[in-house]
């Protein structure tokens, strides 16, 4: 399909910009994590914004005490995490006023601010409805509310509203502004005040915040970096873009395990690979073993090969079919949700069938379509790039 491709190249590639600007959520910056993955020395030029889908009534924030991270959450799926600061007691359920601890649990955003704010709330603070109605039961418990009290509160939480902010519980618990870095405040958790202005546009009152000691059960982390696999996935391919890989889908002898091609170059395949490696999971291994596992599935590998099974295109598919949740594939016209992290596989080629495949970015087109960091072909470098709009789409995993 040269023809059709080879005119569209230059058209469709962007280059990544290292500094951006989008509407209400202020300049881009950095994103302050200790990732553990792939190209370690482009961490500090990654710039990312929240996806279109991160609107209100779909987002949900998961806060992980043990790893100091605030991931934001698109219909349960995380798209982007923060750094945050704690308490100044960061270990353990808040008790009561004064203990420095960061409440542990589930709760909403009960008020918003973005105006006349003290200083250390920086420049938004997002209240969060503690104490909750479990929060009531063991003060009640602990002698630390009256009866009244804590009816008053479990009242509160269940009509929508802010609970009463003056028992010995403590009060005025919000993910505010201010920067990070030594755990300092009260119980809240602190932001650095670009990310809390991005969340801010993100949430409403009543946005679910649930707050725990360490890992979210439903959030895995591979590499235990405090970043939710399907963030990472999209941490990785955002530093392969920023790495630019030059096209090269030649055979090479590699190491088993975490056996890569030289970084300066790879294939559409090697995108994938490197981002999920990202996240603390090698294809490489993965697939190997899944061909011997399933003999039958990869009938036409007639001798596993650890150089080369995991950059072929079929076999990502049959693998990611077993292993992934496999998602709808229209694009176009708006029918299915394309998450930053997801892996899309393309028809580009007049033989029917997936033979290319990239993952979904946080950036879009001018109509609001996702684009996707992937390897193109020969001529091309690993960017991001306008797909989704018009190439058809085969399969897509998440």
């Amino acid at each position: 399909m040269k023809a059709l491709v080879e005119p569209l190249v230059a058209e469709l590639v962007e280059p990544v910009a290292v500094a951006e600007t989008i509407e209400g959520a202020g300049h881009l910056v950095d994103t302050g994590l200790s990732d553990k993955g792939v190209f370690g020395h482009l961490d500090g030029q990654v710039r990312l914004g929240l996806p279109p889908a991160a609107t209100p009534g779909r987002t949900s924030l998961a806060v992980d005490k043990q790893s100091r991270t605030l991931s934001v959450l698109v219909d349960g799926v995380a798209v982007k995490t923060y750094p945050v600061s704690l308490g100044s007691t960061p270990v353990g359920h808040k008790v009561e006023q004064g203990d420095g601890r960061t409440p542990e649990g589930a709760y909403t955003v009960c008020e918003m601010l973005d105006e006349g704010l003290a200083p250390r709330y920086g420049a938004r603070s997002m209240r969060l409805s503690y104490p909750n109605a479990d929060d009531a039961r063991r003060g009640l418990a602990g002698g630390l509310v009256t009866q009244a009290q804590h009816d008053a509160i479990a009242a509160a939480i269940a009509a929508g509203q802010m609970p009463p902010q003056d028992t010995k519980l403590g009060s005025s618990i919000r993910v505010h502004g201010g920067g990070v870095g030594e755990d300092w405040t009260a119980g809240c958790i602190a932001m650095r005040d670009e990310d809390a202005v991005q969340v801010y546009g993100a949430v409403e009152l009543g946005t679910p915040v649930a707050v725990r000691a360490g890992p979210h059960a439903d959030l895995p982390d591979a590499d235990a970096d405090g970043i939710p696999d399907q963030a990472d996935i999209l941490l990785g391919a955002l530093k392969a873009a920023l790495n630019g890989a030059s096209y090269d889908a030649g055979f090479e002898k590699i190491a088993y395990p975490l056996g890569d091609v030289d970084p300066s170059k790879g294939c559409c395949t090697d995108v994938v690979i490197r981002a999920f490696r990202n996240a603390g999971m090698d294809l490489q291994v993965l697939i190997h073993e899944d061909i011997l596992a399933r003999p039958k599935a990869y009938a036409h590998v007639a001798k596993p090969s650890t150089h080369i099974d995991h950059r072929r295109v079929r076999n990502l598919v049959i693998y990611m079919g077993k292993h992934l949740a496999s998602l709808c594939t229209g694009a176009a016209d708006g029918s299915c949700t394309f998450l930053p992290g997801d892996v899309v596989f393309f028809d580009t080629l007049p033989k029917k069938g997936p033979d290319h495949v990239g993952i979904v970015s946080w950036r879009t087109n001018g109509d609001g379509v996702p684009l996707v960091v992937n390897n193109w072909t020969t001529g091309t470098t690993t960017s991001h790039m306008d797909l989704l709009s018009w190439c058809p789409v085969t399969h897509h995993f998440r």
